[in-house]
Protein backbone atom coordinates (compact mmCIF):
# COMPACT_ATOMS: atom_id res chain seq x y z
CA UNK A 1 0.00 0.00 0.00
CA UNK A 2 1.39 3.41 -0.97
CA UNK A 3 1.47 6.13 1.66
CA UNK A 4 0.69 9.67 0.50
CA UNK A 5 1.06 13.13 1.91
CA UNK A 6 3.64 14.12 4.50
CA UNK A 7 4.09 10.55 5.75
CA UNK A 8 4.64 9.35 2.21
CA UNK A 9 7.39 11.93 1.70
CA UNK A 10 8.91 11.02 5.05
CA UNK A 11 8.88 7.32 4.14
CA UNK A 12 10.48 8.10 0.76
CA UNK A 13 13.21 10.17 2.44
CA UNK A 14 13.97 7.47 5.00
CA UNK A 15 14.07 4.82 2.29
CA UNK A 16 16.65 6.74 0.28
CA UNK A 17 18.72 7.53 3.35
CA UNK A 18 18.87 3.80 4.12
CA UNK A 19 19.74 2.95 0.52
CA UNK A 20 22.58 5.46 0.42
CA UNK A 21 23.93 4.32 3.78
CA UNK A 22 23.74 0.65 2.73
CA UNK A 23 25.52 1.38 -0.55
CA UNK A 24 28.25 3.31 1.29
CA UNK A 25 28.78 0.40 3.69
CA UNK A 26 28.91 -2.08 0.81
CA UNK A 27 31.52 0.07 -0.93
CA UNK A 28 33.65 0.12 2.21
CA UNK A 29 33.38 -3.62 2.85
CA UNK A 30 34.16 -4.64 -0.72
CA UNK A 31 37.05 -2.16 -0.90
CA UNK A 32 38.48 -3.84 2.20
CA UNK A 33 37.75 -7.25 0.67
CA UNK A 34 40.19 -6.34 -2.09
CA UNK A 35 42.71 -5.10 0.50
CA UNK A 36 41.89 -1.53 -0.57
CA UNK A 37 44.48 -1.42 -3.37
CA UNK A 38 42.74 -3.90 -5.68
CA UNK A 39 39.29 -3.52 -4.14
CA UNK A 40 38.80 0.23 -4.55
CA UNK A 41 38.14 0.35 -8.30
CA UNK A 42 35.78 -2.64 -8.68
CA UNK A 43 33.86 -1.50 -5.59
CA UNK A 44 33.57 1.99 -7.08
CA UNK A 45 32.42 0.62 -10.44
CA UNK A 46 29.82 -1.53 -8.66
CA UNK A 47 28.57 1.49 -6.72
CA UNK A 48 28.21 3.56 -9.89
CA UNK A 49 26.41 0.67 -11.60
CA UNK A 50 23.82 0.58 -8.80
CA UNK A 51 23.39 4.37 -8.85
CA UNK A 52 22.97 4.33 -12.63
CA UNK A 53 20.15 1.83 -12.31
CA UNK A 54 18.50 4.03 -9.69
CA UNK A 55 18.73 7.03 -12.02
CA UNK A 56 17.06 4.92 -14.72
CA UNK A 57 14.22 4.39 -12.21
CA UNK A 58 15.19 0.76 -11.56
CA UNK A 59 14.81 1.39 -7.84
CA UNK A 60 13.67 -2.11 -6.88
CA UNK A 61 16.85 -3.90 -7.95
CA UNK A 62 18.47 -6.22 -5.39
CA UNK A 63 21.29 -3.94 -4.24
CA UNK A 64 23.65 -6.56 -2.82
CA UNK A 65 23.29 -8.97 -5.74
CA UNK A 66 23.81 -6.17 -8.29
CA UNK A 67 26.83 -4.86 -6.40
CA UNK A 68 28.42 -8.29 -5.92
CA UNK A 69 27.91 -9.46 -9.51
CA UNK A 70 29.39 -6.21 -10.87
CA UNK A 71 32.31 -6.42 -8.44
CA UNK A 72 33.19 -9.92 -9.61
CA UNK A 73 32.61 -9.19 -13.29
CA UNK A 74 34.67 -5.98 -13.36
CA UNK A 75 37.40 -6.94 -10.87
CA UNK A 76 40.22 -7.56 -13.35
CA UNK A 77 39.19 -5.12 -16.08
CA UNK A 78 38.62 -2.21 -13.72
CA UNK A 79 41.93 -2.75 -11.95
CA UNK A 80 43.72 -2.33 -15.27
CA UNK A 81 42.17 1.13 -15.33
CA UNK A 82 43.53 1.72 -11.86
CA UNK A 83 47.05 1.03 -13.10
CA UNK A 84 46.63 3.40 -16.05
CA UNK A 85 45.05 6.23 -14.06
CA UNK A 86 47.47 5.94 -11.13
CA UNK A 87 50.40 5.92 -13.56
CA UNK A 88 49.17 9.16 -15.13
CA UNK A 89 48.82 10.68 -11.66
CA UNK A 90 52.33 9.59 -10.68
CA UNK A 91 53.75 11.17 -13.83
CA UNK A 92 52.10 14.47 -12.87
CA UNK A 93 53.54 14.21 -9.35
CA UNK A 94 57.01 13.55 -10.72
CA UNK A 95 56.66 16.56 -13.01
CA UNK A 96 55.54 18.71 -10.06
CA UNK A 97 58.53 17.53 -8.04
CA UNK A 98 60.84 18.39 -10.92
CA UNK A 99 59.36 21.87 -11.23
CA UNK A 100 60.11 22.44 -7.57
CA UNK A 101 63.80 22.18 -8.37
CA UNK A 102 63.79 24.85 -11.10
CA UNK A 103 61.78 27.64 -9.47
CA UNK A 104 64.41 30.21 -10.47
CA UNK A 105 64.33 29.30 -14.14
CA UNK A 106 62.65 31.88 -16.45
CA UNK A 107 60.42 29.23 -18.01
CA UNK A 108 59.15 28.03 -14.59
CA UNK A 109 55.85 30.03 -14.61
CA UNK A 110 54.97 28.72 -18.07
CA UNK A 111 55.72 25.11 -17.10
CA UNK A 112 53.80 25.49 -13.83
CA UNK A 113 50.76 26.85 -15.68
CA UNK A 114 50.92 23.93 -18.11
CA UNK A 115 51.16 21.47 -15.23
CA UNK A 116 48.16 23.01 -13.48
CA UNK A 117 46.20 22.68 -16.72
CA UNK A 118 47.21 19.02 -16.94
CA UNK A 119 46.18 18.58 -13.31
CA UNK A 120 42.74 20.04 -14.05
CA UNK A 121 42.36 17.73 -17.04
CA UNK A 122 43.37 14.80 -14.83
CA UNK A 123 40.71 15.78 -12.30
CA UNK A 124 38.13 15.90 -15.09
CA UNK A 125 39.22 12.40 -16.12
CA UNK A 126 38.75 11.13 -12.55
CA UNK A 127 35.27 12.65 -12.30
CA UNK A 128 33.91 11.26 -15.57
CA UNK A 129 35.71 7.95 -16.03
CA UNK A 130 33.47 5.86 -13.76
CA UNK A 131 30.12 7.19 -15.04
CA UNK A 132 31.34 6.73 -18.59
CA UNK A 133 32.55 3.23 -17.79
CA UNK A 134 29.15 2.04 -16.52
CA UNK A 135 27.21 3.78 -19.31
CA UNK A 136 29.08 2.74 -22.44
CA UNK A 137 31.04 -0.20 -23.78
CA UNK A 138 34.28 1.27 -25.17
CA UNK A 139 37.96 0.46 -25.41
CA UNK A 140 40.22 1.55 -22.54
CA UNK A 141 41.74 4.53 -24.33
CA UNK A 142 38.38 5.71 -25.63
CA UNK A 143 37.09 5.83 -22.05
CA UNK A 144 39.98 8.12 -21.16
CA UNK A 145 39.59 10.22 -24.32
CA UNK A 146 35.84 10.69 -24.01
CA UNK A 147 35.94 11.30 -20.25
CA UNK A 148 38.27 14.24 -20.86
CA UNK A 149 36.39 15.54 -23.93
CA UNK A 150 32.97 15.34 -22.30
CA UNK A 151 34.21 16.97 -19.12
CA UNK A 152 35.90 19.84 -20.94
CA UNK A 153 33.09 20.46 -23.44
CA UNK A 154 30.53 20.49 -20.63
CA UNK A 155 32.41 22.76 -18.23
CA UNK A 156 29.20 24.05 -16.65
CA UNK A 157 28.39 20.49 -15.54
CA UNK A 158 31.98 19.83 -14.48
CA UNK A 159 32.25 23.00 -12.39
CA UNK A 160 28.83 22.35 -10.84
CA UNK A 161 30.00 18.87 -9.93
CA UNK A 162 33.15 20.22 -8.27
CA UNK A 163 31.20 22.85 -6.30
CA UNK A 164 28.63 20.36 -5.02
CA UNK A 165 31.31 17.83 -4.06
CA UNK A 166 33.24 20.56 -2.23
CA UNK A 167 30.06 21.46 -0.36
CA UNK A 168 29.47 17.84 0.57
CA UNK A 169 32.95 17.37 1.94
CA UNK A 170 32.71 20.60 3.90
CA UNK A 171 29.58 19.12 5.48
CA UNK A 172 31.36 15.83 6.21
CA UNK A 173 34.27 17.64 7.85
CA UNK A 174 31.81 19.51 10.06
CA UNK A 175 29.85 16.35 10.86
CA UNK A 176 32.37 13.44 10.76
CA UNK A 177 29.75 10.95 11.91
CA UNK A 178 28.23 11.06 8.43
CA UNK A 179 31.44 9.90 6.72
CA UNK A 180 31.10 6.09 7.28
CA UNK A 181 27.52 6.12 5.99
CA UNK A 182 27.24 8.75 3.27
CA UNK A 183 30.60 10.17 2.13
CA UNK A 184 31.25 7.92 -0.87
CA UNK A 185 27.70 7.06 -1.91
CA UNK A 186 26.48 10.67 -1.94
CA UNK A 187 29.59 11.78 -3.82
CA UNK A 188 28.94 8.99 -6.32
CA UNK A 189 25.32 10.09 -6.66
CA UNK A 190 26.37 13.67 -7.42
CA UNK A 191 28.99 12.58 -9.97
CA UNK A 192 26.73 10.02 -11.62
CA UNK A 193 23.68 12.30 -11.62
CA UNK A 194 25.42 15.27 -13.23
CA UNK A 195 27.35 13.05 -15.65
CA UNK A 196 24.10 11.33 -16.60
CA UNK A 197 22.63 14.72 -17.54
CA UNK A 198 25.62 15.52 -19.74
CA UNK A 199 25.48 12.08 -21.38
CA UNK A 200 21.78 12.47 -22.10
CA UNK A 201 22.34 15.92 -23.60
CA UNK A 202 25.11 14.57 -25.82
CA UNK A 203 22.90 11.66 -26.92
CA UNK A 204 20.08 14.10 -27.77
CA UNK A 205 22.45 16.30 -29.78
CA UNK A 206 23.78 13.27 -31.62
CA UNK A 207 20.24 12.09 -32.41
CA UNK A 208 19.28 15.54 -33.68
CA UNK A 209 22.40 15.74 -35.85
CA UNK A 210 21.72 12.29 -37.26
CA UNK A 211 18.11 13.23 -37.95
CA UNK A 212 19.18 16.46 -39.67
CA UNK A 213 21.74 14.59 -41.75
CA UNK A 214 19.08 12.04 -42.67
CA UNK A 215 16.62 14.77 -43.65
CA UNK A 216 19.24 16.56 -45.75
CA UNK A 217 19.85 13.42 -47.82
CA UNK A 218 16.16 12.86 -48.56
Amino acid sequence: MEVGGIWGNFYWLCLWIMRMAYLNILWGLFTLLGLIVIGFTPATVAMFRVIRKWLKKETEIPIFETFWSTYKEEFLKSNIFTIIIVTIGLILLVDLSFLGSITEHPIYPLLLSGLFLCGFIYLVLILYIFPLYVNYNLSRWLYIKYAILIGLTNLHYTITMMIVISGLYYLFMRIPGLIPFFSISTTGLVIMGISYLSFNNLDKKRSMENQQAKNSTT
